[in-house]
């Protein structure tokens, strides 16, 4: 395997779980962080059989990043703080705005 491609995998994977952890762009993270797992476990597979990645959970770890990428709501979320904000935002200039008529 080319160090580079090993070395922008693990950047990738830090950073995915780093980006879940705080919840920022929570679906599209999951999604991408499912993508990479499914792809190291059916790599694992082909190399060390299907032992390895059963047992280090690979596969259960990729269902579930793909099953939050499904979900709608992150109420813990970077995500849902920025939503919060604009909502507010937006509400607090519509009542200026029907003041001033």
């Amino acid at each position: 395997m080319d160090p580079a491609l090993a070395i922008i995998a693990t950047a990738a994977e830090i950073l995915f779980g780093l980006l879940l952890v705080l919840g920022w762009k929570t679906r599209t993270i999951a999604l991408l962080s499912g993508v990479l797992l499914t792809t190291f476990a059916l790599t694992m597979t082909m190399a060390l059989g299907v032992k390895a990645p059963l047992d280090l959970s690979v596969f259960s770890a990729a269902g579930g990043a793909l099953l939050l990428a499904t979900s709608a709501n992150f109420p813990f979320s970077l995500d849902e703080l920025v939503r919060r904000n604009k909502q507010a935002e937006s509400s607090a200039r519509g009542e200026s705005g029907a003041n001033h008529q």
